[in-house]
């Protein structure tokens, strides 16, 4: 394997990058989620039509660097992922954001008069619906596009795996 088939899924994520800012640019109307699919799959298009085209000693070489190489990108991309979601999803990531941009503090009432259950479930709900992740029928909500959900399948099991946890609740 050359340096350079082992900088591929490395390119593919600064390709995955640049895309993806892009597409929340210019694209997608500064649709975060939408915009990160796009230069994910984008991406991972490059990635697998390069594996096709690449040489090989072997069938069997092939196969592994393009395994590699596809794992390495996923990975690398979901860190990518997480990281930019962590500012947009996690309460105390906005908790140190607001109060750094209060040199003066805030008590603990205006803490909670910034977090009221109902807003940030109105607003959570807000954002499942925009992005077809939940959808109301009668009154009700129901599952939409079970793709995060999946996804958090995915991330419960591996949290499994990983520290032998099932749920936040244990």
């Amino acid at each position: 394997m050359s340096p350079i088939d082992a900088l591929r899924p490395f390119f593919c994520l600064l390709l995955n990058i640049t895309l993806q800012i892009f597409a929340y640019k210019f694209i997608l109307k500064r649709r975060l989620l939408r915009s990160e699919y796009f230069g994910f799959g984008c991406a991972l298009f490059f990635l697998i039509m390069l594996e096709l085209v690449s040489a090989a000693a072997s069938p069997g070489e092939w196969f592994w660097r393009a395994f590699a190489n596809l794992i390495i990108y996923l990975c690398l991309s979901f860190g990518y992922f997480t990281y930019i979601n962590l500012g947009e999803t996690a309460r105390r990531i906005r908790l140190l954001r607001e109060l750094y941009d209060a040199p003066e503090g805030l008590t603990e009432v205006q803490l909670l008069s910034r977090y009221s259950a109902a807003e940030v479930i109105d607003i959570r709900m807000v954002r499942l619906i925009n992005n077809a992740q939940i959808i109301q029928r009668d009154g009700k909500y129901f599952v939409g596009s079970p793709v995060m959900l999946s996804i958090s399948k995915i991330i419960l099991m591996l949290k499994w795996l990983v520290i032998g946890k099932k749920s936040e609740f244990d």
